[in-house]
């Protein structure tokens, strides 16, 4: 079993791990690659050359000396990237940011060692384009009383529509900042940590360079690199790529809707529903609002603002402002291969499934499909949780997504109907052997029958005082049983897997660092199943 039972996986992303027939004709590359001969299909492309010099520039003279030594393992070498890339969670929020992260550099590393004349280099793709803002704006920690709590930071009405590259913090960033300080157990690392959030989380401060410099911040030491593909001259040099998406329109579509029926042959669901009427282009309105591209024949649609454009018209805005043009979650993986050497992209169990739509599109293009790497699947189990799944004997790979259920499956609530049968027994033999002993008092003395009478009833009524006191013991115990069974499940599956809910600022302010070194230490290089690793 790869994963928990209450983390669902989908079909094709399980048919990959076992890297069935079905995922096999889907991927151009198997799982475990000839790694040497796909980085010779991948690189000593001109432009790619020209892309990693610009790579080079936006990661040079930085804090972190790693990035410069690796910037200089270049040199002479034929380079290859591990990519990886999120939208820009608020606080690195969700968890995963940071598996993605730390498997793209653990593979990086891997094949360093395995391959000296060849240099591998970790990749993050900094989502800045991305418009949702709903899906970045909140992140979710577990509260000094272990609730589950969750901050958003509300959209200015004025901003919606805009790639999050375009946006800055507004100013109730600070307050945000102290609701989660004052929410969160105060630790050894609580001042440290919010003083660097208050620093790079200002008001008037860029959403992608405050995500940036956190998560460098963070993996500070391991060489990562991060590719800004919003900035001027990458989309200068994106030119042709998005010439010839818009003039192999129609082929391109054709090509994603053969990918998605190849996938539904095989008996999976497609990932993403490939519409017809889509550009797969996202193009900046003159307000700066980032709106979908629709095609009709030779024209091009913006519903939103009403405009359409021919394909000439365009061509002539892309040749004078290549920076109103994006991709789409379909197009994002071919410009990234056009742009970058890619050897692996490192993504998510909803990401390969849509991957596996892709291959027929990346032929179309003349590109080579990379190999596609499961990021590691971790849930982190502090010491506390870690005891008591102990005690309890709890494997929480078998733990019930649902709390209720959980927590009825592990309480001893069968000590009460014991405790009550026997006690109602007591009774039952009583009333019997009450009636006979009367007639032998009476035989022998009648008047002590009234006072033998009140015997038996003090007595029994001293037996159900104790089984009482017994019945609030019993409750007692599973009173604090149903709390600590609580506490885990809520720190285990805290409104859904561990991973896709918490930020990262919530083990960062109780571990410091200590919780990611040990991921390092304690995964392997490369994804094989969940871990539960504890800290």
């Amino acid at each position: 079993m790869t994963h928990p039972h209450y983390m669902k996986i989908n079909a094709l992303y399980a048919e990959y791990l076992r890297q069935t027939e079905k995922a096999d004709s889907l991927f151009e590359q198997k799982l475990n690659p000839d790694w040497p001969a796909l980085a010779r299909e991948v690189s000593g492309n001109r432009l790619q050359g020209r892309t990693l010099e610009l790579l080079a520039d936006q990661n040079r003279g930085g804090a972190d000396d790693s990035v410069d030594k690796r910037l200089q393992t270049m040199k002479g070498k034929q380079v290859v990237c591990i990519v990886t890339g999120q939208q820009l969670g608020l606080f690195l929020s969700p968890l995963y940011i940071v598996y993605k992260t730390l498997s793209a550099i653990k593979l990086a590393e891997s094949l360093n060692r395995r391959y000296g004349d060849i240099c591998f280099l970790p990749v993050f793709w900094l989502e800045g384009e991305d418009h949702d803002y709903e899906e970045v704006s909140s992140l979710s920690i577990l509260d000094k009383s272990g609730e589950l709590s969750r901050f958003s930071l509300k959209e200015e009405s004025a901003r919606q529509g805009l790639s999050m590259n375009k946006r800055v913090f507004p100013g109730e960033i600070k307050e945000l900042i102290y609701a989660l300080k004052e929410s969160l157990t105060p630790t050894e690392f609580s001042k440290p940590l919010f003083e660097f959030l208050t620093a790079v989380y200002r008001p008037g401060t860029s959403w992608l360079a405050a995500f940036r410099q956190h998560l460098a911040a963070l993996f500070r030491g391991r060489g990562l690199l991060f590719f800004n593909a919003g900035d001027a001259r990458i989309k200068e040099q994106s030119r042709d790529f998005f010439r010839e998406v818009i003039n192999r329109n129609g082929e391109l579509l054709e090509a994603f809707l053969s990918g998605s029926e190849e996938l539904k042959k095989s008996g999976c669901k497609a990932q993403v529903n490939v519409q017809p009427e889509r550009a797969y282009l996202f193009f900046n309105a003159e307000n700066g609002r980032r709106l979908a591209l629709n095609r009709r024949g030779e024209t091009f649609l913006n519903r939103e603002e009403g405009v359409s454009y021919s394909r000439g018209e365009l061509l002539r805005l892309l040749e004078e402002e290549p920076g109103r043009f994006s991709s789409t979650v379909l197009t994002r993986p071919l410009w990234q291969s056009y742009l970058l050497p890619t050897l692996s992209y490192v993504a998510g169990p909803g990401e390969i499934a849509y991957w596996a739509q892709l291959r027929p599109a990346f032929n179309l293009l003349g590109l080579t499909m990379p190999h596609v790497q499961p990021r590691h699947s971790v849930t982190l189990l502090e010491p506390r949780v870690a005891k008591l799944l102990q005690r309890f004997h709890i494997e929480p790979a078998t733990m019930h997504a649902d709390m209720r259920a959980f927590i009825h499956r592990h309480l001893k609530e069968k000590e009460l109907p014991e405790l009550s049968a026997y006690f109602e027994e007591m009774h039952r033999i009583k009333h019997e052997k009450e009636k006979e002993l009367l007639e032998i008092i009476g035989k022998i003395d009648p008047t002590l029958k009234g006072p033998a009478q009140k015997s038996f009833y003090r007595a029994m009524e001293s037996l159900d005082q104790l089984h009482n006191r017994l019945v609030r013991r019993v409750r007692e115990k599973n009173t604090l049983l149903t709390d600590q069974l609580t506490h885990v499940h809520r720190a285990i599956i805290p409104a859904g897997p561990q991973e896709r809910v918490l930020s990262a600022v919530y083990f960062q302010n109780k571990y410091g660092t200590h919780w990611l070194e040990r991921l390092f230490t304690q995964l392997p290089d490369r994804f094989d199943r969940h871990r539960y690793v504890e800290i």
